[in-house]
């Protein structure tokens, strides 16, 4: 008899134990999802600046700002009102129906500042080329991004602090000076 319980006492163990440790690897999962969606969502605040750059002629016809996180002499800041094409970032919502970049009930808030350029850009541009039978009249530059996004689930903010992810990113880009 003792031997029968000693027996089931150690197999509950070790389900309790598998039943535990399946529940962390579902818990994990969710966080590395999470992660790669905030990491996509940066990238494309990125992207989207940079289209707002080409759509406004250029980073030379732009207006400087005055609220960057760094103490610059040039320095181009973009939020999300800023970018003109943020709210159709994920696909639309259906019950239960995930989106482009995971559920589609997702809220984000980004801010990507432009620091350092350097004009004319380092190096040459393939497909830029001023001179010759067919030169295109586009001037490049060379600056420093910076993105710094907050993703949460759900319709409202209060999900935010328990249940957001950040993400922060810097890369160096050509980005179109002047046309």
């Amino acid at each position: 008899m003792f031997i029968v319980v000693l027996v089931i006492t150690m197999l509950t163990a070790i389900g309790l134990f598998a039943a535990h440790a399946a529940t962390l690897s579902t818990i994990a999962s969710g966080h590395e999802r999470r992660m790669t969606q905030t990491h996509y969502l940066t990238e494309y605040a990125m992207l989207l600046a940079i289209a707002e750059i080409e759509r406004q002629g250029g980073l030379d016809g732009m207006p400087r700002s005055a609220t960057c996180s760094v103490i610059t002499d040039e320095c181009w800041s973009f939020l999300p009102h800023t970018f003109n094409a943020a709210e159709d970032l994920v696909e639309p919502p259906e019950p239960d129906s995930p989106g482009s970049l995971g559920r589609a009930a997702v809220q984000w808030i980004a801010k990507v500042e432009i620091t350092d350029k350097i004009k004319p850009a380092i190096g040459n541009r393939a497909g830029s080329d001023q001179g010759g039978q067919n030169a295109v009249n586009a001037d490049y530059c060379t600056v420093t991004m910076n993105a710094r996004l907050i993703a949460w689930p759900g319709d409202t903010a209060l999900a935010l602090a328990a249940e957001g992810s950040q993400e922060s990113m810097s890369v160096v880009a050509d980005v179109l000076c002047s046309k």
